[in-house]
């Protein structure tokens, strides 16, 4: 992601901090990065089977296991 100039901010993902230059990217993002959110009573089953690292979401897992572990 290009830098991005303090005044030039207008979003904030208010769920993994990220900041956006407007409203629709910041849309865009939620849709991509934050849909099928688990509760976290839901999170134990969605824990790395290599590191034990527990992730709200299941494409936070994939993610985190393709980039720590090579998986995928």
């Amino acid at each position: 992601m290009p830098f991005v100039e303090y005044d030039e901010v207008e979003a904030v993902c208010s769920d993994c901090g990220r900041i956006f230059r407007s409203e629709e990217a910041l849309a865009a993002h939620r849709v991509d990065s934050h849909a099928g959110r688990v509760d976290a009573a839901t999170a134990d089953r969605l824990t790395c089977p290599t590191c034990e690292r527990r992730f709200l979401s299941a494409g936070e897992l994939r993610a985190h296991r393709r980039r720590a572990h090579g998986d995928g």
